[in-house]
């Protein structure tokens, strides 16, 4: 008896030490109800079923948590005809980092859920409880097994104080907007991963059974200061056909779309299983805006939503796209003296710096890009013989309206200094939390976009809206 209950521990203690398994194999009973755009948007009514409405949510700790929510909150207080707010009317949510906490929490829960994400996350000490949670003597047994790994710090933090065990299928049984869009990185490909069934299939994996918090996670996995999220690749299996624009991709010639090619190329390898598991780390490693994926999914047919053919269809004739960009811009002494920077340094400005530029191009870029690759479509569907889908086209272009909230907006050097300080941390000050919000609000408010767009639908602000030197006077210098 003494020898198996020995045994039995062992076992037991083996098992301990495994690696954490974070996602599931897909099964034919996990093909049912996926959560996915189609299923969302069918059973969600839409009070502008022409109008397209993307808001994209950038990286930046708490920083970008705070920023994202005040704009949610605002899009809340931003009442249409219907009695519905344009909060309401969101259509897609892509998110990355410290946004993919406030993107989350509002697919799950509504602008109505702003105030408890505020209570429970933005103002806590975020550093302070994962610091707690791993230097105890428990957490620092478990972090020296592979069974808890450093990422698991945040992503119980993330599931003990917001999402309670919630998964993609709790998302999936709302049956309500926004399609939520999470983006890490594939740290060994340096391209976007998003959480998607179209992009999990590729693993042969099921979504649905994906807990919020380790997507979260792995959206907000920062290099070096957190391990990556590592899923396991079920491929090849059967319960999932190989997409056909993988190949249809892979024949795409790198000179015209090289973009399509590489995403063909890694999907292909996925889908073979060469890739057994896949590394997530922080999404801003390859796209800290989170606009990468809204741009495919309207600008090729290649995974479901479709949305370019629904463009072209004349079904979807408006689209808005609301960028917020919490990216930092600290002042540095290091151009100020002439001694080689340390190891430390040049290793964080190698991932700050980079993270954050990369992240001012994709926003300008996006704004141009989207308007030509939609003149490019329309000009093939005039080239084929297809004048209506071209009208279609073009009119989509002539009407799309971006819309963003990003602290270079800030017209006052100062101000626009004192929020770009502001760091990249899990833990803020009240006043700097109170600027975020004030300024979230006041930013989207100016934007060219904002007021004409409500105006057009009708709509009008419950209160009135902050201004930006009003927010700037809520975060005084000190």
């Amino acid at each position: 008896m003494m020898r198996i209950c020995v045994m039995l521990l062992l076992t037991a203690a083996l098992a301990g030490c495994s690696y954490p398994t974070r996602n599931q194999p897909m099964t034919a009973a996990g093909e049912q109800h996926p959560y996915t755009w189609p299923t969302m948007n069918a059973a969600a009514p839409d009070d502008m079923p022409d109008t397209l409405v993307v808001v994209t949510a950038s990286g930046g700790g708490t920083r970008a948590t705070a920023l994202a929510m005040s704009v949610f909150d605002t899009l809340g207080h931003a009442k249409l005809p219907s009695g519905k707010s344009l909060a309401d009317e969101v259509d897609v949510v892509s998110s990355v980092s410290g946004g993919s906490v406030a993107a989350a929490y509002f697919a799950l829960h509504g602008a109505a859920g702003m105030p408890a994400l505020e209570h429970d996350f933005v103002r806590t000490d975020g550093i302070g409880a994962l610091l707690a949670a791993g230097l105890n003597p428990i957490g620092l047994a478990a972090l020296a097994t592979p069974s808890k790994e450093r990422i698991d710090l945040l992503i119980d933090r993330l599931d003990g104080t917001l999402f309670h065990g919630a998964t993609f299928a709790d998302l999936a049984a709302a049956q309500r907007r926004p399609y939520l869009i999470l983006n890490a990185g594939d740290m060994v490909e340096g391209v976007p991963f998003p959480f998607t069934q179209y992009t999990l299939d590729l693993l042969c994996s099921d979504l649905k059974q994906m807990k919020m918090s380790t997507a979260v996670a792995a959206s907000a996995a920062f290099p070096v200061a957190l391990s990556p999220v590592t899923l396991t690749n079920y491929s090849p299996c059967t319960a999932v056909k190989r997409p056909g624009w993988i190949d249809e991709g892979l024949a795409t010639q790198w000179q015209i779309n090289p973009t399509r090619l590489d995403q063909a190329r890694v999907a292909d390898a996925y889908f073979t299983g060469r890739k057994k598991y896949i590394h997530l780390l922080d999404g801003g490693i390859s796209d800290n805006l989170g606009v990468a994926e809204p741009f495919r999914l309207l600008t090729n047919n290649d995974v479901s939503p479709l949305f370019l053919q629904q463009i072209g269809s004349g079904r979807i004739k408006r689209i808005v796209f609301v960028m917020v960009n919490a990216r930092s811009f600290p002042v540095s002494a290091l151009d100020q003296q002439k001694a080689t920077p340390s190891e430390l340094s040049m290793l964080l400005a190698t991932i700050d710096s980079t993270i954050d530029r990369a992240t001012l191009g994709t926003s300008e870029r996006v704004r141009k890009l989207l308007v030509e690759e939609l003149g490019l479509d329309a000009k093939e569907a005039a080239d084929l013989g297809l004048p209506q889908v071209a009208a279609n086209l073009n009119a989509a272009a002539d009407n799309t309206t971006f819309i963003d909230v990003d602290f270079d907006a800030i017209p006052l050097a100062s101000c626009r200094q004192r929020f770009h300080d502001i760091p990249t941390s899990w833990t803020l000050s009240g006043p700097q939390i109170d600027g975020i919000e004030a300024m979230g609000e006041a930013l989207l408010g100016a934007d060219p976009g904002f007021q004409p767009l409500l105006q057009s639908l009708g709509g009008h602000m419950e209160r009135p809206l902050v201004s930006i030197d009003q927010a700037c006077q809520v975060y005084p210098a000190m």
